[in-house]
């Protein structure tokens, strides 16, 4: 407690053998006793301390004891420290009044008697004990005080409480007068033999009859005959096994509708009188009734739908499937397949497409026709088409997932069938132009071979002049080969190809070199400007040079019809460029043809569409260029002008070549 606790004297003086003579006076004294050389040291103890009795040397440098006393004086809470001040000299009047004026309460002369300095600081010390007896007290009182304070504000409280709960029950009791007439649930009591002894208007209402007509009436008589038995049983529960019980029952069509209701009772009294409560529960029935209705549908078209459907739960393992379901996965007997995982059904080559899939399912609600290779259960693999969807229940989670399975394997053969054709045409285009490709090295080799033979006539052939002659036809015979090679992979089936980077603009440089004399030729400046920060992409170059092949073709067919329908000359031109924008490759190319009427600009890239005449186009060239673009995840914009020319944008996401590592949730 406050007053037990041992006061503090502060000693001030710049001489340190009296401050310690001081403290040995003191010793005995029950107090602390602190010592302090300077005004400084004494207001640095101070801050923390509250001190009894501050006993000041009136000579100290710096700053003496009247300056000391009376900063003492404005600090907090020490105004009314009690200072006696020591000197070594007699005071006179206007000195001792100054030391009082400063907060003095005494003067001791040096050397202080020792006597008179115990008996003062003892004085001082229990005035001290008795402050804080005083302070303690008060603070007892004003807690005693605020506890009391604080009981007659919770007494207050309690009796507005009582006071409200008396009057909130007496308006309970009043409304449960009016509840049980107006409650929203029906209440009535009957007897052993099922007569209705009371019963509220809600109930009265389900039965379609004045409540004042139902006293004494057998319940039996409102009871479809299907749920009679039901009731029966109901009764014996309540009445003979004294429980409390509760059935569904189907009450006599009212106005031609059917009601079912939900009855919940016990007995109330001796006289064995049940209490019931009796809940319409129409629309619930009606809603299971429709619930059964449309499972059955579901499983009907589960049953009957012409694509595979399989439900699996969010761990992966299939819950249902339809019968096409089983017979495109190579399962003969239905129950052999639920239960199992759905990885079992996917190639190594094809999970890293699931997990796609799967991410994109849970992310935006459901994915549509995205091709990947399924494997049956004997190991053997087809292509398929899976659109996938969220199952969510009634709180909104996802609790499954369902995939709609298409075997795709003949259409993408007929595709494969299809681009064969398209890429046959490419050949025949580029069979017209190799004359040109091949006749320009052909005539070099046909030049230096005359000047060998005419040198060797002359006689003035050197084994140096021969050595480079020879190594220039070998140069155009390899220009010759790597033409030749690249045709010839060119037109080979690319299906199989496995897929690996490869530079835009060097496909590109491949696509011109096999077609810029046939180009030449026809007087059509081809130009390309690469942009050199170009990174590469993953997929089938060889495909991709068919698309630029094609749109090459397209342009070159599109100036040659503008120079039959035009009777002016024009510089024919076809510019190539790429850039790299916003992480998107894109690569323009750009011609001064006859261009695209604006009413067909958005059918071109549809199969078997051309703008060409019969017999000059398959209409499939830009659809499947489409197709190829879409597999690098890119896109083909079409922007055209009749008579003035046509740009082709192909933009292509920059690919990440830092493989990722999939993870899924629900398939381990």
């Amino acid at each position: 407690m406050a007053n037990n606790k041992i006061s503090k004297i502060l000693i001030v003086d710049d001489n340190s053998f009296y401050l310690l003579v001081l403290k040995t006076i003191l010793k005995d004294v029950d107090a602390n006793v602190y010592l302090a050389n300077s005004g400084e040291e004494a207001l640095s103890l101070l801050n923390g301390n509250d001190f009894a009795l501050a006993i000041l040397d009136i000579q100290m440098p710096e700053m003496d004891g009247f300056e000391l006393a009376l900063r003492i004086k404005n600090l907090q809470d020490r105004d009314l420290l009690p200072i006696i001040f020591l000197t070594a000299s007699s005071s006179d009047e206007i000195q001792m009044f100054k030391g009082y004026d400063n907060g003095a309460i005494d003067y001791l002369m040096k050397p202080v008697n020792k006597t008179v300095l115990l008996s003062k600081v003892k004085i001082f010390l229990e005035l001290d004990q008795q402050k804080r007896k005083l302070i303690a007290s008060k603070e007892s009182l004003l807690k005693s005080k605020l506890e009391l304070e604080q009981k007659q504000e919770q007494m207050k409280l309690q009796n507005i409480a009582l006071q409200k709960a008396q009057k909130e029950s007496e308006e309970s009791r009043k409304k449960y007068i009016k509840l049980y007439d107006f409650a929203p649930t029906g209440f009535f009591t009957i007897n052993r033999e099922g007569r209705i002894n009371e019963i509220n208007i809600k109930g009265a209402r389900l039965f379609g009859i004045e409540p004042f007509l139902l006293i004494n009436f057998d319940f039996n008589e409102l009871i479809s005959s299907d749920s009679q038995s039901d009731f029966k049983n109901f009764l014996e529960q309540v009445f003979e096994k004294k429980t409390q019980s509760g059935c569904e029952l189907q009450l006599k069509p009212i106005n031609e509708k059917s009601i079912f209701v939900y009855l919940e009772g016990a007995i109330i009294d001796e006289r064995q009188t049940c209490l019931l409560s009796m809940a319409d529960i129409t629309e619930r029935k009606e809603a299971q009734i429709a619930l059964k209705a449309s499972e059955e549908l579901y499983h009907s078209l589960l049953r009957t739908s012409p694509d595979g459907i399989i439900i699996t739960d969010l761990d992966g393992r299939i819950t249902e499937a339809s019968d096409i379901a089983i017979q495109l996965l190579g399962i003969t007997n239905s129950q052999v397949i639920e239960g199992l995982h759905f990885m079992n059904f996917i190639p190594k080559s094809s999970k890293k497409d699931l997990v796609k899939i799967i991410n994109s399912t849970i992310r935006e609600g459901m994915v549509q026709n995205f091709e990947i290779k399924l494997k049956k259960i004997d190991n053997t693999e087809f292509i398929s088409e899976i659109s996938s969807s969220q199952i969510r229940g009634n709180n909104g989670e996802i609790n499954a997932f369902m995939s709609v399975i298409r075997d795709i394997s003949e259409r993408k053969l007929f595709e494969k069938q299809l681009r064969h054709s398209e890429r046959m045409t490419g050949i025949g285009e580029l069979a017209t132009g190799m004359a040109h490709e091949i006749n320009q090295p052909l005539n070099t080799i046909s030049m230096i071979v005359d000047n060998i033979v005419y040198s060797i006539d002359t006689k003035t052939i050197t084994e140096n002049y021969l050595k480079t002659k020879i190594d220039k036809v070998f140069d155009n015979i390899t220009r010759i080969k790597k033409i030749i090679d690249h045709v010839r992979t060119f037109s080979r089936d690319q299906d199989d190809f496995v897929q690996s980077d490869f530079e835009v603009n060097t496909s590109i440089q491949n696509s011109i070199s096999m077609i810029s004399e046939q180009f030449a030729h026809k007087e059509i400046e081809l130009s390309f400007h690469p942009d050199k920060q170009i990174p590469p992409l993953i997929g089938n170059a060889y495909r991709f040079e068919q698309v630029i092949l094609n749109m090459l073709i397209n342009a070159k067919d599109a100036i040659e019809e503008k120079k039959k329908r035009s009777c002016g000359k024009f510089k024919k031109k076809i510019e190539i460029s790429t850039v790299l924008q916003n992480k998107y490759i894109t690569v323009e190319i750009k011609d001064n043809g006859i261009g695209i009427a604006p009413g067909v600009i958005d059918k071109v890239l549809l199969p078997f569409f051309t703008t060409k005449a019969p017999g000059q186009g398959t209409g499939l060239g830009l659809s499947i260029s489409y197709g190829i673009i879409k597999e690098l995840g890119g896109e083909i914009e079409i922007q055209s002008n009749p008579k003035s020319g046509t740009t082709i944008l192909i933009k292509i996401p920059v690919q990440n070549f830092n493989h990722k590592k999939y993870t899924f949730s629900h398939v381990q």
